[in-house]
């Protein structure tokens, strides 16, 4: 009886999980050579994932930004989404061809851009990714 009444406290003491939590994750690039052989287009993607139990409000506003050496270089609406569900954002650079592409650092910045953080996107932990491609 005993371990019950123990369960039962700490399943009531236990705190709420979150509403909404999203999550930039798993960044991946594509080079493609572009209709023009002396550039390349380059194909940033990264997953945005609501790891809640709640889908986000239909009014929410967000977006994500993609950043090379601190200064934005992309920038896009991301829409409301649902309770374990992804979104998966692209970004496209057109860059000069190089045969030996060096890697390079970029970083993720998902945005929230309503007033509703508590139901939109209860944690900022997992809102900004910086990946070496």
């Amino acid at each position: 009886m005993l371990p019950y009444l123990v369960a039962a406290a700490l399943a009531t003491a236990a705190p709420s999980p979150c509403p909404s939590d999203l999550l930039v994750a798993n960044p991946r690039l594509k080079v493609v050579r572009a209709t023009d052989k002396t550039r390349d287009n380059y194909v940033v993607t990264v997953d945005v994932t609501n790891h809640g139990v709640a889908p986000q409000p239909s009014e929410t506003r967000q977006h994500l930004s993609l950043l090379r050496d601190g200064k934005v270089i992309g920038s896009q609406p991301i829409p409301a989404i649902g309770a374990n569900e992804s979104y998966v954002a692209a970004f496209r650079q057109q860059l000069p061809h190089q045969p030996k592409r060096a890697p390079f650092t970029v970083e993720f910045r998902y945005v929230l851009d309503s007033n509703n953080a508590a139901r939109a996107n209860c944690t900022s932990a997992n809102d900004r990714l910086t990946a070496t491609l």
